[in-house]
């Protein structure tokens, strides 16, 4: 199946979760992962074992032939970034695709091998946009200010950010596994806190239509309900 058969083809195709093998064909120090699930992309770089956030950044995607165009709305390692249009080009070869790209007057090519093609019951962006209070469901008033969600079909990020003001508030990530109505996740990286990587939480979650019912025990007991809204 040819890139320049239309949108919808690349952007099925690269829709899923990808590890990083290389960047201008030197391997990282550590692990980077994207997840690509429209309209959104992220981009992460962590190490498991030494409980480490290395950095993050993400946005809004738009996917035509061979091109991806990224709108930039956080950037840990350089929130100038923000706002910025990448142009990027894409070659996909089985579970492989090469990035082609250009940031701060240099060239990148990065290689990444897929880990998932981005299925099941929960596989999109989401935002968040109801909140249990008192215990009664709060619509949440949604401005600049927004947590997206991003799950695949075995990872997940969630981040926190302001791409007006360009304030990053958060981001967190790992593993996903959905069965007989439970969310699982493990946690691989937290950018606030090194201290919960490694932690599982388990939540009830039901679908209905656009809308994410997510529910249970946070990390600290307290009961919590939650409903996003797929992007």
């Amino acid at each position: 199946m040819g890139l320049n058969e239309g949108k919808s083809t690349l952007a099925n195709a690269l829709e899923g979760a990808w590890e990083i093998e290389s960047v201008n064909g030197e391997k990282l120090a550590h692990r980077g992962a994207m997840l690509i699930q429209a309209p959104y992309a992220f981009y992460t770089e962590f190490d498991v074992e030494k409980k480490t956030f290395v950095g993050s950044q993400g946005g809004m995607i738009e996917i035509t032939g061979n091109k991806v165009s990224l709108n930039v709305e956080f950037d840990t390692w350089n929130p100038d970034h923000i706002g910025v249009n990448y142009e990027i080009t894409a070659s996909l070869r089985g579970s492989q695709v090469t990035l082609n790209f250009e940031a701060d007057g240099q060239s990148f090519e990065m290689k990444l091998n897929r880990t998932d093609n981005g299925s099941g019951d929960l596989a999109g962006a989401w935002r968040i946009t109801d909140r249990m209070r008192n215990g009664e469901m709060q619509a949440m008033r949604l401005g600049a200010r927004k947590t997206i969600k991003m799950i695949t079909g075995t990872r997940f990020q969630w981040a926190a950010f302001n791409p007006e003001t360009k304030q990053f508030s958060g981001t967190g990530g790992g593993t996903v596994i959905l069965e007989n109505g439970k969310y699982n996740e493990h946690i691989e990286f937290f950018s606030r806190n090194p201290d919960r990587v490694g932690a599982d939480l388990s939540f009830d979650y039901k679908v209905d239509g656009n809308k994410w019912d997510h529910s249970g025990l946070s990390s600290t007991g307290n009961p919590i309900r939650e409903i996003w809204t797929k992007q």
